[in-house]
Order: structure tokens, then sequence, then C-alpha cells
């Protein structure tokens, strides 16, 4: 075979190749993601526990993300939390994450969104999976999120000093906002028995 025919056919070879895998794990949005810096904040409220109580206090503060690639930081703050909370759950110093985005695939719907300046949707429409681990005040916890498309949520395990946690979550775009639910139980180390179980709205 022709030299320049060889090497034509091992390109496109190479090329098909790579829009297959891209067609099904995405390895051309990560290879591309991987160079790619961001940073992002916003604010997040956590409303009242039991609303009807007038003395009922709500939470509000903001987060962020920053990091290049898969690998992440994020960070938490509720302002005034530390007032409030126990200091074996919560300081001023926040909530501090590193994570990583195990897979990615870029979809048409993540280029138009990121055409209009949505950031919000084009995570929305983005398909990945990762993994993040925690530490708070005296406690640590780890958490694995997935947006397969058609759920965006995840698990999250907590080991405080006297407590543990444990629980899912689920991420929904309602308006301008984005909604987040919780679903999770808790109770005293080594006394599941006395596990409670509770469910917990917020918005970002």
């Amino acid at each position: 075979m022709n030299k320049k025919i060889l090497i034509l056919v091992i390109v496109l070879v190479a090329i098909t190749g790579l829009a297959v895998l891209e067609v099904t794990n995405g390895v051309l949005s990560a290879l591309a993601f991987d160079q790619i810096s961001y940073n992002y904040s916003s604010k997040v409220w956590i409303p009242p526990t039991h609303p009807e109580d007038p003395t009922a206090g709500s939470l509000g503060g903001y987060y962020k993300i920053d990091g290049k690639g898969r690998d992440f930081n994020f960070f938490l703050q509720l302002t005034g939390a530390e007032k409030s909370e126990s200091p074996l759950d919560y300081t001023a110093d926040g909530l501090h994450g590193t994570g990583r985005i195990d897979q990615i695939k870029v979809t048409p719907g993540t280029v138009f969104s990121l055409l209009n300046k949505d950031v919000k949707d084009a995570m929305f429409n983005t398909l990945f999976k990762g993994n993040m681990n925690m530490t708070c005040a005296a406690w640590t916890g780890t958490t694995t999120f997935q947006n397969d498309g058609q759920t965006f949520g995840g698990n999250f395990t907590i080991h405080g000093v006297l407590t543990y946690w444990e629980g899912t979550y689920t991420l929904k775009r309602e308006s301008f906002r984005i909604l987040g639910t919780s679903d999770f139980i808790y109770h005293p180390n080594n006394q599941p028995s006395k596990a409670k179980r509770v469910q917990k709205s917020y918005y970002l």
C-alpha cells in the first residue's frame, strides 16, 4: 500500500476510534475539560425548618467551586450559622471539600447553554459523575454525585464526633435557582436503632 494512503487510513481509523469513544465515553470532552480552569460562586439559602413558626430562622451564605479539569475545590459558608450551631457541627471556617470528576461528557445542550452564558443550565446538560471528600468543624464526610441526563443527585455519609449521617440528595432547576432536596438519617455513633429521618430543602 502507498505510504501516504496508509498514513491516511491510520489517521481515519484514529479519528473514527476517537469519534466512537466520544459518543460512548466522552473521551474528547474529558481531554478538553482537563485543560480548563474555572471559578464559580453563588448564593445559597436554607429555608426555616418550621416556616409556620415566626421565631424560626433561615440560613444564608455562599458557595464557591474552583479548579482545573477534573480536580476541584469546594467551599461553603453560612453567615452567622456558627452562633446557633454546635462547634462540633459548624464553625465560621465553613465547609471545605476536595473532589474529582471521574467521567464527563459534553452534550449539544452544554454548548448551547454556554453560548447563552447560562452556567447552571450547562451543568444540568453535561453528563458526569464524581466524588468529593468534605471537612467541617469536627466532622468528615464523603459524597458521590452523578448527572445521567435524567437525574442529578448523589449520596453522602458524614462521620462526626458523636453522630453519624447518611443520605441522598437531588438537584433540580427551578426558574433561575437550583432546588436541592435531601433525605437522610442520623443517629449517635454505633447506635443505629436511635436513627431519625430528616427531609430538607435548600436553594443554590
